[in-house]
């Protein structure tokens, strides 16, 4: 009995417990109780878990399997083919002789009335078909049909030609000489003694007449194709030749009778290229090819390579709208900026500004501009005056000229304002490329929302602002913003091996971040490339990589 007490007064303890534990759950604070049950992975706000999984005090906002990543160096391809030499020769020939013919029809002798043949042709390769033969001696008129169709009727004497139409030939056809019955006059018979009966033709030996070649695009390159020519020399005699035929993957892309002796080219639709290997076929029906100088022309688009986005809540980030951006037009050089990032710096420093990034980034700020350097700012330098250089004048770029010159880009309306106002007097233009991009340098119109756009603002020929930007309904305050400095983001790149060198470049949000490595991870904090709402991060090879997971951690550091 002792026993059995002890048990019931431990499983009474054991009840009471579990129950006080569950009332003490309840009546914690909401923001502690979760906590407490999600074992420290979220505060619970709603905002920690930023759309991605969280492990104790780090939260996954991506987290991607990206795999093979292919370099792409040159946005033009060549491909040599060999020589190809094709021709179909066409030579006169013997398609059936026979020696000898007597037939004779009399009124008791039917017997020899007739004699039947058979001869074959190639129909595709044999044309100009006769029939010739020599009559020695003969009495009455002869009968001579072609597949039970008569081809001649009457008397011959001496030598014969019989020409036969094309449309009267089959595979295999039945040749038959006949002489008719004298009839009332049963005392002569009818007969023909025919000697060196021939069948000739002229016949086109394919055997050489097409040759195929074969060429291989990458599947990178397939993706990204922009145009893809084939160009070709042919040596011929332009009397002598047919059409020349060209197939990519057995569909024709180029049939006429080649220009010979000049460099032709024909244009392949790149729906019909196949990534890995392509099929050429040339072929000609008559005369002599040959095609030397054969290649294959690759132009390649600016390869998208492959691009993710992550999201972040405004919660995890301090705004600071007093302080200025390095790398706006704004009238500030913010400190710790150089003059190759920020036009008021360059500006500061009595420089030439590029608003577009150029190649060399020291291009982008310089101090004298040879008239051989011009070319290097697409856009054109301007000083803080606007103006262009004086080496640079009336060249795409001198905003103030008056003239819209043949060496800008097109559309020329986006890099030099005196094409945009010659679309347009009341077009508006933007001094340096907007923060979209050089596409909305020149606006037709500027929405109040869109007034942002140009730091230093739009203007029109009568340097005008628009009016949606002076109306008091417009007011923008730029507004720094950096990450708080309770969180880092964290950036791992996990590779398939530690053997091979890695050499990528990761673009966050136009900041660009290099890799070189031969560890198989790599991790960086990029909390001064975040912001608010949605990031970006597209990958850049420098060559062919393999990339196991792409990650990005959100990490309670306090």
């Amino acid at each position: 009995m002792r026993k059995g007490q002890s048990s019931s007064s431990a499983a009474a303890f054991i009840a009471i417990m579990t129950v006080l534990i569950i009332l003490y759950i309840l009546f914690l604070p909401p923001d502690v109780r979760d906590e407490l049950l999600a074992d420290g992975t979220g505060s619970g706000d709603g905002n920690w878990n930023g759309g991605g999984s969280s492990t104790g005090t780090t939260n996954v906002l991506l987290r991607e399997t990206v795999g093979r990543v292919t370099y792409v160096k040159d946005s033009e391809k060549y491909y040599d083919i060999p020589t190809v030499r094709i021709y179909a020769p066409t030579s006169g020939q013997l398609l059936k002789g026979i020696p000898s013919i007597f037939i004779k029809n009399a009124l008791f002798d039917k017997e020899q009335a007739s004699y039947k043949t058979t001869f074959d042709i190639d129909k595709k390769s044999t044309t100009n078909i006769m029939i010739s033969f020599t009559v020695k001696e003969h009495t009455g008129p002869m009968t001579i049909s072609l597949n039970g169709r008569s081809i001649f009727n009457g008397e011959v004497d001496g030598n014969k030609f019989l020409r036969i139409s094309d449309s009267d030939l089959y595979a295999t056809n039945d040749l038959e000489f006949s002489v008719p019955n004298p009839g009332v006059a049963f005392w002569i018979s009818n007969k023909y003694s025919i000697e060196n009966v021939q069948i000739t033709g002229d016949v086109t030996d394919y055997t050489s007449s097409y040759s195929t070649q074969y060429f291989t695009i990458t599947q990178t390159e397939k993706e990204n194709l922009e145009s893809v020519t084939l160009y070709f020399r042919p040596v011929c005699t332009l009397s002598d030749v047919g059409p020349l035929e060209i197939q990519l993957n057995r569909r024709t892309i180029f049939e006429s009778v080649a220009d010979c002796g000049t460099r032709s080219f024909a244009s392949l639709d790149m729906e019909n290229i196949d990534a890995g290997s392509n099929e050429l076929k040339f072929s000609v029906e008559k005369g002599s090819y040959l095609l030397d100088n054969l290649m294959v022309k690759v132009l390649l688009e600016k390869p998208t390579y492959k691009t993710y986005f992550f999201d972040m809540a405004d919660d995890f980030f301090s705004k600071d709208p007093q302080r200025a951006r390095c790398g706006d037009d704004d009238g500030t050089c913010p400190s710790g900026c150089s003059d190759i990032k920020d036009p008021d710096c360059c500006f500061r420093h009595n420089g030439n500004w590029c608003g577009l990034p150029t190649n060399n980034i020291n291009d982008r700020c310089v101090y004298y501009v040879d008239p051989g350097d011009c070319d290097l700012c697409p856009t054109g330098y301007y000083d803080k005056n606007d103006d262009a250089p004086d080496t640079c004048e009336e060249r795409c770029g001198d905003n103030d000229d008056g003239i819209c010159p043949n060496d800008c880009p097109n559309p020329a309306s986006d890099y030099d304002a005196d094409c945009c106002y010659e679309e347009n007097p009341d077009y508006f233009f933007c001094q340096e490329v907007p923060i979209t991009g050089v596409s909305d340098k020149c606006r037709a119109s500027v929405s109040y929302t869109q007034c942002d756009l140009c730091p230093s603002g739009y203007r029109d020929e009568d340097n005008s602002k628009p009016r949606s930007c002076t109306s008091a309904a417009y007011e923008y305050v730029e507004q720094e913003e950096s990450l708080d400095s309770d969180y880092d983001v964290k950036l791992l790149v996990r590779f398939v091996n530690d053997e091979d060198r890695k050499r990528i470049d990761i673009n966050i949000n136009g900041h660009k971040i290099s890799i070189d490595t031969r560890e198989i991870e790599y991790e960086r904090i990029i909390d001064e490339y975040v912001r608010s709402g949605s990031n970006s991060i597209e990958i850049l090879p420098v060559e062919d990589v393999d990339i196991a997971e792409l990650r990005i951690e959100l990490i309670k550091v306090s």
